[in-house]
């Protein structure tokens, strides 16, 4: 860090330059201002220390001299005749600090060091909001059929609106992915950015959740406490599973997508909120509509742009991209052989991108040959799944199909074996045959099983 030091004090000049010489500092010394000015107006300077008193100008004037030019510059004022009025001066003109003589050449050292440390972090936030910023630019989302391409040209066409999206898909299609796109490619990207998963929270944590409480609103409400919405003011808020929203809650979210206002469970001010909406579902939510679970009026508002992901099986064309994306993020050179490669085109992945991803990534983490052949992946990665095998069905010859009881006894033997695949982990087994957790569970109660 390149250091320029104004100081008339030649004993004091040398003995602080020296040490921060010594702490690793570039240090430009100085005993006049004319000198320190011309070089800072060329060059540059990370942080500027000036006496006060100087000749011909004072402290005050250098400090407002280097703010006007590089307001970013750190400029630590010093003197022998400080008073509370001029520190307060000098803090308001935009010094970083102001240090009283005599002083010990270590306590500068030390004031520096936290200079830097900031600096530091600072410019590490940046290079982290840059890799944030690359990873969800809507180029990294890995596909080039043409329903993806229809994808990327809606997202660079409303990432800077305000519109409210609705992303549509399957389990597993990416639909987080496609949000992180909108929003770090909208002129909301250096703004919040807050996530909430509507079904892994009960009606009375959601609402406190989304909105936030008033202290003494419930047992255990000891204090405020800021809601998602009020945390993602000025950004954006994405709600994952929107169709598990409670009615009770559907309507107060109506109300923030109406007016841009709310209040917290037990409050009565009303909070206003500049936000961008984003939602997903994986379910037909018109159907939950016509089904009674979903607001009409709601549903309407929040699908203002629609976006909907294909599952894998309707765009096989983008397999083979997406292997070797997977291949490079696990930073592994393996190859597919081409039988293993048709293989992976042939099924129909019934998790989609994410049991790609998953598959792709066991088989570079365990198979360290140059060139992956079919005997070397196990067999269990290619799970039965949607379009894999045919449902047969026979009729009896009396002319009369129980089709309730067929119906019955092919999802009992669906979950069965989706039970055994996921070593009869509930919540995996519903989401490898497309179902929420909480159908899942209410149709498990109506078979029997062993687990």
């Amino acid at each position: 860090m390149k250091v320029i030091i104004i100081e008339d004090e030649n004993i004091k000049l040398v003995t602080l330059t020296d040490a921060l010489r010594k702490n690793g500092y570039d240090v430009y010394p100085f005993d006049h201002p004319k000198p320190a000015l011309q070089e800072f107006h060329a060059n540059g300077a990370d942080i500027v220390i000036t006496d006060m008193r100087l000749p011909s100008v004072s402290g005050l004037d250098i400090l407002k001299d280097v703010k006007q030019h590089a307001p970013d510059t750190y400029v630590i004022v010093i003197t022998a005749y400080g008073t509370i009025e001029m520190a307060v001066e000098a803090m308001k003109a935009g010094a970083h600090d102001f240090v009283m003589k005599p002083f010990k050449s270590d306590e500068m050292v030390a004031v520096l060091n936290k200079i830097k440390r900031f600096i530091d972090l600072e410019e590490e936030n940046k290079e982290l909001r840059r890799k944030l910023y690359e990873r969800y630019k809507f180029h990294n989302i890995v596909g080039k059929s043409k329903p993806m391409q229809e994808i990327y040209d809606v997202i660079e066409t409303v990432a800077d609106s305000d519109h409210t999206v609705l992303v549509e898909g399957e389990s597993g299609t990416g639909k987080e992915m496609i949000a992180n796109a909108i929003h770090y490619n909208s002129n909301r990207k250096n703004k919040p950015f807050i996530k909430v998963s509507c079904a892994a929270l009960t009606e009375t944590l959601l609402e406190s959740e989304l909105f936030g409480h008033a202290k003494g609103s419930f047992t255990g409400a000891i204090k405020d406490k800021k809601g998602r919405f009020e945390l993602a003011d000025g950004g954006t808020i994405f709600l994952d599973d929107i169709d598990d929203i409670p009615v009770t809650v559907q309507v107060k979210l109506l109300r923030v997508l109406e007016h841009k206002g709310f209040e917290r469970v037990g409050g009565t001010e009303t909070i206003d909120v500049d936000i961008r909406v984003i939602c997903a579902t994986k379910v037909d939510l018109l159907e939950h509509v016509r089904e009674g679970k979903f607001r009409e009026d709601l549903y309407y508002r929040l699908r203002v742009i629609p976006i909907h992901i294909p599952p894998l099986r309707e765009r096989k064309e983008d397999i083979p991209l997406l292997i070797e994306h997977f291949l490079k993020q696990n930073k592994s050179e393996i190859q597919l052989e081409d039988a293993l490669l048709s293989k992976f085109l042939e099924y129909n992945w019934p998790g989609n991108v994410r049991q790609l991803f998953n598959a792709v990534s066991r088989i570079a983490t365990f198979i360290k040959k140059p060139v992956v052949t079919i005997d070397d992946v196990p067999s269990d990665i290619f799970q039965p799944g949607s379009g894999d095998h045919e449902t047969k069905v026979s009729f009896n010859g009396g002319g009369r199909f129980d089709l309730q009881r067929a119906v019955h006894d092919l999802e009992s033997k669906a979950i069965c074996w989706a039970l055994e695949k996921t070593g009869g982990n509930k919540k995996q087994a519903a989401e490898l045959l497309g179902l929420k957790r909480s159908t899942f569970l209410d149709r498990l109660k109506n078979i029997d099983t062993q687990f």
